[in-house]
């Protein structure tokens, strides 16, 4: 099913109102104007016009259009979904015929992206298969349809992650090799935020009566406290870890976390400060896999101004060799991650390979 993008010549009473006057930052927080970094693309743009004003390459314009359409679909799906105790699902009108919300997710993104022809290759987190769409597509894509799925019968935000990438394959790649990565949060406003290789911004779209309109461009981060601390269960194996959250208390920082990865790390775009960690140890494997989740979300926190590190360096820097490869993150503001690597760094990295036994 082919799928169009409607322009827009102005803005909604709706969509108005979702483009907010700045506000005063908490104490401590690094000051920034609200929209200071918007030039050419405008508040209120549709995603085509964003896309054309940022001069985006056919294929990757392409690419990004149909997973944004496919996020709307979603949108839709996890707003009107029946929800038990162990999971989430989409009732297509027949109580016998109901599918698991990530795997129709998966189902969408994947229908939307085999339409563009432009993507050779395409993998969901949840078999790790390199699937073959196209012979002729310049692309390939990582996709985490539902990130943070366990949450969703709680009525918490989840999130999609996607990464396109500049090569047929998906192995032995770095993040170097993005074009482009964003984030889809399905909470209270159903928000994309996208970032382009040729572009220094990271770029916010809300939808609006199916429309997806430009609300805010991100592309400075400053210092401020607020942490959000994933994988706090290698606390007792990890004493540098240990160490940065007791700092963190002890000076007062603000503690924001869910446990979903996609609205942890967008906060921080948000907030314009702040970190997310998730540590290793010796005894545990890191628990982000690094293709799916790290590297895209660390093209977006780079794009917006801030810094990645596994502990050593950039995130951006990790080689791919394999579908689950996993890393240790540090996302969010250049001093923050500086603390982390220093306090917590690279140690636990070198364990990795004995641990791979543990989940």
């Amino acid at each position: 099913m082919a799928y169009r993008v409607v322009l827009t010549l102005g803005l909604s009473a709706a969509a108005s109102a979702l483009v907010l006057p700045p506000r005063a930052p908490p104490r401590g927080a690094a000051t920034r104007p609200l929209h200071a970094s918007m030039s050419a693309p405008e508040m209120g743009q549709t995603a085509l016009a964003l896309l054309r004003s940022l001069d985006a390459p056919q294929p990757t314009a392409e690419v990004l259009l149909a997973l944004f359409a496919a996020c709307t679909e979603v949108s839709s799906s996890i707003a009107t979904a029946s929800c038990d105790s162990f999971a989430c699902f989409n009732n297509f009108g027949n109580m016998h015929e109901q599918v698991a919300i990530d795997l129709l997710a998966e189902q969408v993104l994947f229908d939307r992206l085999r339409e563009t022809g432009r993507v050779c290759v395409a993998s969901s987190v949840s078999d790790k298969v390199m699937q073959p769409l196209s012979a002729e597509g310049e692309l390939s894509i990582s996709l985490y349809p539902i990130d943070a799925s366990s949450v969703m019968e709680t009525n918490f935000a989840v999130g999609t992650i996607f990464g396109v990438w500049g090569s047929p394959h998906l192995v032995n790649v770095t993040g170097r090799q993005l074009v482009a990565a964003g984030t889809c949060s399905y909470g209270p406003r159903t928000v994309l935020n996208v970032a382009l290789a040729g572009c220094s911004s990271v770029y916010e779209l809300v939808l609006v009566d199916g429309e997806w309109l430009v609300s805010n461009c991100f592309s400075s981060m400053g210092e401020g406290k607020l942490f959000a601390p994933g994988n706090l269960r290698v606390l007792p194996e990890n004493p540098g870890y240990a160490s940065l959250v007791q700092y963190w208390q002890d000076n007062r920082y603000q503690l924001r976390y869910t446990g979903g990865l996609v609205c942890d790390v967008t906060q921080l775009l948000v907030k314009g400060y702040g970190i997310f960690v998730s540590p290793s140890s010796p005894d545990r494997r890191p628990s982000l896999r690094t293709l799916y989740e790290a590297l895209p979300m660390a093209f977006l926190i780079e794009k917006a101004g801030g810094a990645s590190s596994d502990g050593r360096s950039s995130l951006l820097e990790i080689m791919v060799t394999s579908p689950d490869d996993r890393t240790q993150v540090a996302l969010g503001s250049a001093d923050e991650v500086a603390r982390f690597e220093e306090m917590v760094g690279p140690l636990a990295l070198s364990a990795e390979k004995p641990a791979m036994s543990h989940n």
